[in-house]
C-alpha cells in the first residue's frame, strides 16, 4: 500500500494542488484506455503486461560428428599398457636417443668413461587407480631399435618378436603400489653405449589378462627412467636417463611426442552410422554445431540450458564403472573448417561454467548436460564464431571406455537437442 503523505502546506494553497492532482489522474485514465500498438509504449503511465517464463525444446544441431585419434601424441599425461584380448591390447614404446658415455664416480670431480653396467633396470610411475587384474601377467621388454621408418606403426609393431626381447618380469596388476621396474639386458645396455648409440623400447603384456596405467609426462618431460649403474662397482651412484628423441626436421612438439607413445594392438569398435563415440580406445571426440533462433539468443534473458544427449548401451571395456564426460568449447571462426583443428584449439568446458557429467557407458536414456553458462554467452560472440560444444571422455587415451549417443541421424526422438527456458525481453519505449 502506498504511503500516505500528510501536506503541511497552507490552507490556501490546496485547491490548487487538488486541481492538478485530478488533471494527472485524468491524464493517466485517458492513455491506458487509448489503443496502442505495444504494451510497453508509456511504461511511465501503463506498464506492459510481465512476460512469462518459456520453456522450449529446439532441434538446433546442424552438424554433428565424432573424430579419433585423441589425444594428440605427447599430450596424454598416461599411457596404458594393456592386454586385454576381449578389450583391447596396447604396447609403450620408449625412446631414449641420449645415452650417457661418462659419470662421475658418487658425483666426485672426476670423470670415467662408462665401460661396464649393471642392475639395468625400466622404471615406471603408475597410477594406481588404472591397475585391473588379480592373476599373474608377464611384461616383456623389446629392442624396438632400427633404421626402417620407426614412426610408423606397422614397423615398430614388427619388432616386438622373441629374438628382440630383452628382459620381462612377472607381477599381478592388482598387487603392484605406485612404481614399477622390469630389468633388462646389462649387455644390451653396454654395447649401446660403448656404440653411442640410442636405446629404444617396447613394452607389453603378456600371459593373462590385465592392464596398468603408467604416468608418461610430468611438467613437459617424459616421466618413465632408465636406471643403471655405470660399473660393476655397487657403490657407485646409479645413472637415470629420461625419455628423449630425435626426429629429423621436425618441432619440439613433434620429438616430445615420440618419446613416449602408445600403440594399439586391438581397439574398440567405430560409431556406427547414427552413432557418436566419445571415449573408446583409441579415444574419439563428438562435436555439435547449433543454429538457436536469434529470439532466444539475442532478444531473451535464458535461464536454463541443456543439451539433451540420448545414450546409447555400450558393452566395451569398464562398461559398469562411471566415466566423467568432459564438455570442451570450440574457440575458431568459420574459417576454421577442419574438425580436427577445431577440436585441437577447443577450450576446456571449465573456462565456460560447463561441468563434467558422471556417467555410467553401460546405461541408456536421455542425458542432460547443462550448459547454461555456456548459452549465455552465445548472445556477445561475433557472428563467425559458430555457437558449438564438444564432449571428450574423462582420462581419454588411458582407460578402455566409451560412451555411445544417437546423433542428428538417428530417428527424431533420438537425436541431440536443446532444451531452454528463458523469459522474452520487453523493449521499453517513449511514444
Amino acid at each position: 500500500m502506498p504511503e500516505r503523505v500528510r501536506f503541511t502546506f497552507w490552507p490556501r494553497r490546496r485547491g490548487p494542488l487538488l486541481l492538478c492532482g485530478l488533471v494527472l489522474a485524468a491524464v493517466s485514465a485517458a492513455a491506458c484506455t487509448e489503443s496502442l500498438d505495444g504494451g510497453a509504449a508509456c511504461p511511465s503511465l501503463c506498464p506492459a503486461k510481465a512476460e512469462s517464463f518459456r520453456d522450449t525444446i529446439v532441434d538446433a544441431v546442424v552438424l554433428d560428428s565424432s573424430l579419433s585419434g585423441f589425444p594428440t601424441l605427447g599430450l596424454a599425461p598416461y599411457i596404458l599398457i594393456a592386454n586385454r584380448p576381449d578389450t583391447v591390447v596396447t604396447s609403450a614404446v620408449l625412446r631414449f636417443d641420449a645415452l650417457p658415455t661418462v659419470f662421475s664416480p658418487n658425483k666426485g670431480a672426476t670423470v670415467d668413461s662408462i665401460t661396464a653396467v649393471d642392475s639395468v633396470y625400466l622404471r615406471f610411475p603408475l597410477d594406481s587407480t588404472g591397475r585391473r587384474g588379480t592373476t599373474p601377467v608377464t611384461l616383456e621388454v623389446y629392442d624396438v631399435d632400427t633404421t626402417a621408418s620407426d614412426s610408423v606403426a606397422s614397423v615398430v609393431r614388427s619388432l616386438f618378436r622373441p629374438d628382440r626381447r630383452i628382459g620381462s618380469l612377472v607381477v599381478t596388476p592388482s598387487a603392484l603400489g605406485d612404481s614399477l621396474r622390469i630389468p633388462f639386458s646389462r649387455t644390451v645396455m653396454a654395447a649401446k653405449i660403448a656404440a653411442k648409440g640410442r636405446l629404444r623400447l617396447g613394452v607389453r603384456m603378456r600371459g593373462g589378462s590385465g592392464q596398468l596405467r603408467a604416468v608418461a609426462f610430468v611438467a613437459g618431460a617424459g616421466a618413465p627412467t632408465v636406471v643403471f649403474d655405470p660399473s660393476t662397482d655397487t657403490t657407485y651412484a646409479p645413472q637415470q636417463i629420461s625419455p628423449s628423441t630425435i626426429v629429423p626436421n621436425s618441432t619440439a612438439d613433434v620429438e616430445l611426442a615420440y618419446a613416449v607413445y602408445m600403440l594399439s594392438d586391438l581397439a574398440s569398435p567405430p560409431p556406427g552410422a547414427n552413432t557418436l563415440l566419445v571415449g573408446g580406445f583409441p579415444a574419439y571426440r563428438s562435436y555439435l554445431r547449433f543454429n538457436v533462433p536469434s529470439r532466444i539468443t539475442d532478444s531473451s534473458t535464458i535461464v536454463r540450458a541443456e543439451v539433451l544427449l540420448t545414450q546409447q548401451a555400450s558393452s566395451f571395456g569398464n562398461a559398469a564403472d562411471p566415466v566423467g564426460l568432459f564438455a570442451l568449447v570450440p574457440t575458431t571462426t568459420s574459417v576454421v573448417t577442419d574438425l580436427r583443428r577445431i577440436l585441437d584449439l577447443a577450450a576446456a568446458g571449465s573456462f565456460a561454467g560447463v561441468d563434467s557429467t558422471l556417467l555410467v557407458p553401460s546405461s541408456a536414456g536421455v542425458r542432460a548436460v547443462n550448459v547454461l553458462a555456456l548459452a549465455r554467452t552465445w548472445r556477445t560472440l561475433p557472428t563467425n564464431v559458430p555457437r558449438a560444444i564438444a564432449f571428450k571422455i574423462g582420462l581419454e587415451g588411458a582407460q578402455p571406455a566409451e560412451l555411445r549417443f544417437f546423433s542428428s541421424e538417428a530417428p527424431v526422438t533420438l537425436r541431440p537437442r536443446l532444451r531452454i527456458t528463458y523469459l522474452p525481453r520487453s523493449e521499453f519505449v517513449l511514444p
